[in-house]
């Protein structure tokens, strides 16, 4: 039993948790439950600020790899597939593929999103050189593609026909479209295999290279690039590949996914666990630490303890996710009556973290994960003591989902979302050594979410929401936002009246 008499068995987590509630441990007899908060109830105070939201730097790092958005998709079934990866990449945030039973198929996603090439578009509307002036008209009037690549029956590029120059009124629509293309040999263009960085460089500093194709071996046409997506970009890179994770678990065979992954050159490993502080999460994390040895981030969770916290930073890991029961889809505290509000565990988790920086020990990055609903509860989290979130739900609705990729969405614009131990994701993986076969009650709900679209359509908008409330608390970046967490008056608690003043309301 780790609490004994009325206090916590190891003796450093007990005198962080009395300094942190000095008040709580004089009490003799009856103990009154402590009063927590979740991100919904906790507002931080806006004050006086120099800062314009666009000033904001979300940038963060975690270990050793730097994540553009402090955002990671979370380990699920109905989010984290490949699409994610490439499109939560192209945005600075990562996606954690979820462990499929199958490694192979894991390992598969990883690599594929590892090749992928931000901004790059891959499939554009071509046309043959035998092609007419009519056929680019139709193009420009039914896709809207003013940028026509004139490419050969073997895949060779000829040129490119730019519609802009070209007066479709004037000219002969039965014109071929090689006498107003401009011919490849006074074309920039760039191999498929030069890293993403170099294009971005190249587009930016020469002239008249609007758009930049991409070739391959023999002229073979791969893609294009246009300057104007390539230069608002701000893709997550990890040792010049797209940043990716993979979720794993804490079986020996999940030892061999790590090193796998490690040589494809994932950034992120992650032990998943619907309890992170117990025997065999924390010695598979010690044992991943030791593999990948700096070369990638390793996570682990999920706590809601400042005593999880300290046993995960004690064999090395790089970031903790913490939050147990509170996920949109997660019954587990309703369930099994455990749980600690999101808000008051995340400012217990930071409390601890920094004693132990104050100590010169491993703090690892936090990583709250659940509960996270949109922009203004990732910006709550983040002033909090987060040092980038793992979201589900929020993710979901995007068209690069895994559910919407595999799925669809229904007639009423809807895509299917389920928790990771809800009744069908437990019987998906009947052989998965997450739960095993023993499992059987289930800790989650399945349901729907509206579909958003493509990520990229409407991330920005999110995450200027997220810079405009660290600008309102006078922060520059994520550890501006902590300074301002140190301060009494930084946070307020909104009642449930206070949630409908402001158009909102408790669950």
């Amino acid at each position: 039993m780790i609490i004994k008499d009325g206090k916590y068995d190891d003796p450093f987590v007990q005198s962080v948790y009395e300094r942190m509630y000095p008040g709580m441990f004089n009490q003799q007899g009856l103990v009154m439950p402590l009063m927590g908060y979740t991100y919904g109830e906790a507002r931080t105070r806006p004050i006086y600020t120099e800062i314009a939201p666009h000033e904001v730097d979300l940038s963060n790092q975690i270990g050793p790899v730097r994540l553009r958005l402090p955002v990671f998709s979370a380990i699920m079934d109905t989010v984290s597939g490949p699409d994610m990866g490439k499109a939560l990449s192209d945005v600075g945030g990562c996606c954690v593929l979820w462990r499929h039973p199958k490694a192979e198929v894991q390992l598969g996603w990883a690599e594929e999103v590892l090749k992928h090439k931000p901004c790059l578009v891959a499939d554009p509307k071509c046309l043959r050189p035998e092609a007419t002036l009519a056929d680019a008209n139709e193009i420009l009037t039914k896709f809207h593609f003013s940028t026509i690549p004139i490419v050969s029956k073997s895949g060779v590029l000829q040129g490119i026909l730019f519609t802009g120059g070209v007066a479709f009124k004037k000219h002969r629509l039965s014109e071929p479209v090689t006498e107003r293309m401009t011919p490849l040999a006074r074309l920039k263009f760039v191999n498929i295999n030069v890293p993403f960085e170099k294009v971005r460089h190249r587009l930016f500093h020469e002239d008249e290279c609007s758009v930049l194709p991409v070739l391959g071996r023999g002229g073979r046409f791969k893609g294009i690039y246009f300057m104007k997506d390539a230069l608002a970009a701000e893709p997550s890179y990890h040792n010049g590949k797209p940043l990716v994770g993979m979720g794993v678990g804490v079986s020996p065979e999940d030892l061999e996914r790590v090193r796998l992954g490690l040589e494809l050159g994932v950034g992120v490993f992650c032990v998943d666990s619907s309890h992170g502080d117990g025997l065999g999460v924390i010695k598979q994390a010690e044992a991943i630490v030791k593999i990948v040895n700096g070369r990638a981030a390793v996570m682990a969770g999920n706590i809601a303890d400042i005593g999880g916290y300290h046993h995960l930073a004690q064999v090395g890991v790089d970031a903790v996710k913490c939050n147990i029961g509170s996920g949109s889809a997660c019954t587990t505290s309703e369930g099994t009556g455990v749980g600690v509000p999101t808000f008051t565990l995340l400012r217990e988790i930071d409390f601890m973290r920094q004693v132990l920086l104050s100590k010169g020990e491993n703090a690892p990055a936090v990583i709250p994960d659940g509960g996270i609903d949109g922009p203004g509860a990732i910006a709550v989290a983040l002033a909090g003591g987060g040092d980038a979130c793992m979201v589900g739900k929020y993710l979901v609705g995007a068209q690069e989902s895994l559910s919407c990729v595999e799925r669809g969405v229904t007639r009423e614009g809807m895509v299917y979302y389920r928790g990771m131990a809800s009744k069908p994701a437990i019987n998906a993986r009947a052989s998965s050594s997450r739960y095993g076969k023993e499992k059987k009650a289930s800790e989650g709900e399945e349901g729907y979410v509206p579909y958003r679209g493509p990520l990229t359509t409407w991330i920005a908008e999110d995450t200027e929401l997220i810079q405009g409330e660290l600008s309102h608390i006078g922060a520059r970046n994520i550890a501006e936002a902590r300074e301002f967490a140190k301060w009494p008056m930084a946070f307020t608690v909104f009642t449930a009246a206070g949630q409908r003043q402001i158009g909102s309301q408790l669950e």
